[in-house]
C-alpha cells in the first residue's frame, strides 16, 4: 500500500469530524486527522473576528443604522457554517513535528481527535484552495470552492 506523504501546499479532500468553537477538526486520507484554524475558513470571517475588538460605543447618528451594521459584524458560529460528515476541499499549511504542544490554538482538548489533530493544520480560503486553477480547468463538472461575499434576495 503505497502512502503519500502530507506536506504544506498540499490539497486535500477531508471530512468534517468534530466542530470545535475555534477550529474545524477532519479527517484526511490515510486515517490522519487535521484541523482548520477559525482564521483559515475565509478571509471575510477573519476581518470580521479581528474587527470585533475595534468596535466603539455607538453614537446618536450610528443608532438609526444598528440594525444594518449590527447584521454586517455578527461573526457566525463555525457550526452555523459546517455540519459533521460535511466534505471540504482544503490545502495543507503547516505540518508539526510530532510531540508539539499546543500548536493549533484549539486550546486543551480531551478528545483523542482533537489532540491528534494538531500536527496538521489546513486552510479552506478559497482563494488558496483554488490557486493554480487555469482558465482551461473550468469545464462542465468542474467544482470550485468560494465564499458568498453578499446577497441580493427580493420577496
Amino acid at each position: 500500500m503505497h502512502f503519500q506523504r502530507i506536506v504544506p501546499g498540499m490539497k486535500v479532500l477531508a471530512q468534517v469530524a468534530s466542530i470545535q468553537p475555534l477550529a474545524l477538526i477532519v479527517s484526511l486520507p490515510n486515517q490522519l486527522m487535521g484541523h482548520v484554524p477559525i482564521t483559515q475558513v475565509t478571509s471575510q470571517l477573519t476581518s470580521r473576528l479581528e474587527s470585533m475588538h475595534e468596535q466603539d460605543e455607538p453614537s446618536d447618528i450610528e443608532s438609526v443604522d444598528d440594525e444594518e451594521s449590527d447584521s454586517q459584524t455578527e461573526v457566525p458560529d463555525l457550526f452555523q457554517l459546517f455540519h459533521v460528515g460535511q466534505y471540504v476541499r482544503a490545502v495543507v499549511t503547516n505540518v508539526h513535528a510530532p510531540g508539539a504542544t499546543n500548536v493549533s490554538g484549539i486550546g486543551k482538548s480531551r478528545d483523542d481527535a482533537a489532540k491528534a489533530s494538531r500536527r496538521i493544520e489546513l486552510s479552506l480560503v478559497p482563494k488558496t484552495v483554488n490557486s493554480g486553477v487555469l482558465k482551461a480547468d473550468l469545464k462542465p463538472g468542474f467544482v470550485s470552492d468560494v465564499f458568498v461575499l453578499s446577497s441580493f434576495y427580493r420577496s
